[in-house]
């Protein structure tokens, strides 16, 4: 079930890629990794979700002022419904889709939870050794529930609509715009990059958009040198609703939300296509947008984070039997990314214990050049 792992050294040109992203994420807050679900990839995963959130329409999911509310109540007024989490919840919640859901997990696995571009991104991001913290789905109703107009909305719709700014899990924004040891930093309005202690990797999955008569062409290359994946799916930046971000508020004193008309221009809303992945700093300020899909359909949303090796992580990577089979696969190949990944790998104490020896070997160096104490 694995991704295979090439042992050959990486070429040139992935490379190349790998620091592209790697740049771009440092400087903004986010990049985009085309391509990483293919068309059927998506088909099939969007149909096993289907199932899953035409259950939870039809379940009791809370209450709301004491009366019992279904997942279609919920739904009708605006609100997402997780997938992964608890049954008899609507909000994102764990085991995750490993647990809850392993019919779609196992859909999942090699092109995106485990997929080598996407570590090797937060590896070169974070640090050299990351591990996995939730995993799970998240549906927006379609504004047959909603009554949302339908079709593409204008950018003041977008905005006016956002209700969901936020930074993630992890973040330290708060704590460092206001605290008087990063003045300095905060002259000029900044400070310098920081590696993350957690990355959301984010994947939509977009509905087929009606058949043109003439199929439209896109560019070929983004502009660094990345190559675009034609598609006919409706793309984040059409009525199912794009991804907002603030590129650079991982690194600026920007705000909790966009409360001026400078500051919404700043607001950026991402081009990419279904099948992408978007990841992105923690601290990068962002915000969903409304489904405004014309033919009824869900916009689903792929989650999942990395965090540092060692830390505490939420997802359930006890119980599944989805996840023992993977570590008995790891295990077997001897896969140290994916033991890691799941918080297994204990050989010679584990991520830690190698970054403590680590360390002490450049303090160990550092000292040689110290004089001897008198």
């Amino acid at each position: 079930m694995l991704p295979a792992r090439s042992r050959d050294v990486p070429s040139a040109a992935e490379e190349a890629e790998l620091k592209a992203h790697a740049e771009h994420l440092q400087s903004h807050g986010y990049t985009i990794l085309r391509g990483v679900l293919s068309d059927e990839e998506v088909a099939e995963t969007r149909a096993r979700l289907d199932l899953r959130i035409a259950a939870k329409m039809v379940a009791g999911l809370g209450e709301r002022d004491g009366v019992p509310q279904t997942g279609a109540a919920i739904a009708a007024g605006g609100s997402t419904i997780s997938i992964g989490g608890p049954e008899n919840s609507a909000i994102i919640g764990f085991p995750g889709l490993l647990g809850a859901a392993p019919e779609v997990a196992e859909l999942l696995i090699k092109p995106f939870l485990l997929n080598p571009r996407l570590l090797d991104l937060a590896e070169a991001i974070m640090g050299p050794y990351v591990q996995g913290d939730g995993f799970y789905a998240v549906g927006t109703p379609p504004p047959s529930y909603t009554g949302k107009p339908t079709g593409a909305v204008a950018r003041s719709a977008l905005l006016a609509e956002a209700a969901g700014w936020h930074r993630d899990a992890y973040s330290q924004h708060s704590m460092w715009r206001s605290n008087p040891g990063w003045a300095d930093d905060l002259a000029g309005g900044g400070k310098p990059f920081t590696p993350p202690l957690a990355m959301h990797m984010l994947c939509y999955l977009q509905v087929r958009a009606p058949k043109l008569t003439v199929d439209l062409p896109r560019p070929s290359v983004h502009a660094k040198g990345i190559p675009y994946h034609w598609y006919h799916w409706q793309d984040m930046d059409g009525p199912g609703g794009a991804l907002m971000v603030v590129p650079g508020s991982h690194r600026s004193s920007f705000g909790d939300r966009p409360s001026t008309a400078a500051e919404e221009a700043a607001v950026l809303a991402l081009d990419a296509r279904a099948g992408d992945a978007c990841v992105f700093h923690c601290d990068m300020l962002h915000s969903g947008s409304a489904n405004h899909a014309p033919d009824g359909a869900w916009r689903y949303m792929l989650t999942s984070f990395v965090v540092r090796a060692g830390f505490p992580h939420r997802d359930d990577f006890t119980n599944p039997p989805l996840v023992h089979r993977l570590l008995a696969e790891a295990r077997a190949t001897g896969d140290r990314r994916v033991l890691r990944f799941f918080g297994a790998d204990a050989e010679a104490g584990g991520p830690l214990r190698r970054e403590e020896l680590q360390w002490r070997a450049a303090i160990e160096a550092e000292r040689k050049l110290l004089r001897p104490a008198l």
